[in-house]
């Protein structure tokens, strides 16, 4: 091999993020390709985002206790969700405008994770809609569905997931009002995106990027467009401040959508084990335990430290999801051992959607994958459906 095919090869490496190992070696990347304020409202959390260290910090708390000499030459990393196969043991979470990351944005999501064998959750602020992102994948797809004010608005999206052939319907209880999300604020960020005088910069440096929002559609919503007088991005930006917030919602919501919504039904925000046993009273398949990210709320526990409690106030009919700091293969065996169905992340999959687009998720999907194989090894597990508490160090099994 010559030189210039040597450089070639590192190149396309370069490009293709094969040469990451992690997710936050992905984050790394990203953060250097994207404008400030548009890392900001990607990585950022609400508040002080001690919820988003809170996330980590609790995952990082749960420890193994290996076992040795166990013959894990084969090693199992699927399971099974509502019944049904999972080969790549994780749910990519729902996340708002991936076409701010990228402009294939969801689209690119949506196939690698049908190309894993992963699901894949559309978020209601999608930059691709409903429809679109179907029509690109045969995998597995979920759609997450916010309260809003106007109940036309709430029927006319699940009837739209349901005529798409979407599996289950996730139903995001924790957004009674925005949160507080500081760097945003700062920032000014908002749709569309508009660049702020002291900004400028910041966009220049990132010309690729740049080029890329230039030669696609305007950054906006989606699934919105059909519910506003216009279809820009500002007149749709202004729908959703006013129609997205109801604190006026209650169970009784959620039961109305039971009783329309006939496949799994998810509830995602749930960190009190009094909502749990209330969501399962309202006839939901499934609850998400979740804090948002950390992006609604500050001032709440890591996701891994509530998890316990929630699971053992439901029966084992419900399927529980851990949603909250994911980073890490070792991360996703630890959520099965706490009695997880199933592992969720939002921003391992972004990040890699902004350093390398589907590529990038590609990428990020087999890291994981294979870390949760080399994990099943060194704690002594032939298959990822044995994992539970007997693996994790005797303070974190009781």
């Amino acid at each position: 091999m010559n030189f210039r095919e040597i450089k070639k090869l590192i190149s396309f490496r370069r490009r293709s993020g094969a040469g990451i190992q992690t997710v936050d070696e992905f984050r790394e990347k990203a953060k250097k390709k994207i404008p400030h304020a548009i890392w900001d409202f990607i990585d950022g959390g609400a508040g002080t985002e001690q919820a988003v260290h809170a996330n980590r910090a609790s995952l990082e708390a749960v420890l193994f206790q290996p076992n040795y000499l166990v013959d894990v030459s084969q090693r199992d990393t699927s399971t099974h969700v509502f019944g049904k196969p999972l080969r790549t043991p994780l749910i990519l979470s729902p996340a708002g405008i991936a076409t701010l990351a990228h402009p294939r944005g969801e689209l690119a999501a949506a196939r690698s994770a049908d190309k894993a064998g992963a699901i894949f959750c559309l978020s209601t602020g999608s930059g691709h809609s409903i429809e679109q992102v179907a029509e690109v994948s045969n995998g597995r797809l979920w759609f997450q569905l916010y309260l809003w004010k106007n109940q036309e608005v709430i029927d006319s999206l699940i009837s739209r997931a349901k005529n798409s052939g979407y599996e289950a319907l996730i139903v995001t209880v924790d957004v009674p009002v925005v949160g507080k999300r500081e760097r945003d604020l700062r920032n000014g960020m908002s749709l569309p995106v508009t660049i702020r005088p002291g900004q400028y910069l910041h966009y220049l440096r990132k010309p690729r990027w740049v080029s890329g929002i230039l030669r696609n559609p305007a950054i906006t919503f989606g699934n919105l467009t059909s519910f506003t007088s216009g279809d820009d991005a500002s007149s749709i930006g202004e729908y959703v401040n006013k129609e997205l917030n109801d604190p006026s919602k209650t169970w009784d919501d959620l039961e109305r959508i039971r009783s329309v919504w006939k496949g799994p039904l998810i509830i995602k925000g749930i960190m009190n084990p009094k909502d749990a046993q209330r969501a399962e009273q309202a006839g939901v398949d499934g609850i998400i335990v979740s804090n948002h990210g950390g992006r609604q709320f500050s001032s709440v526990p890591g996701v891994a430290t509530i998890f316990p409690e929630i699971q053992a106030v439901v029966s084992e009919h419900i399927e529980l999801f851990f949603d909250g700091g994911i980073r890490r293969g070792e991360d996703i065996v630890k959520a099965y051992a706490l009695g997880a169905t199933a592992a969720c992340s939002g921003r391992s999959w972004f990040w890699a959607l902004a350093a390398d687009g589907e590529q990038g998720v590609d990428r990020v999907l087999h890291i994981l994958e294979k870390e949760v194989e080399d994990t099943l090894a060194l704690i002594g597990e032939k298959t990822l459906t044995q994992v539970g508490k007997h693996n994790l160090y005797r303070h974190q099994a009781t």
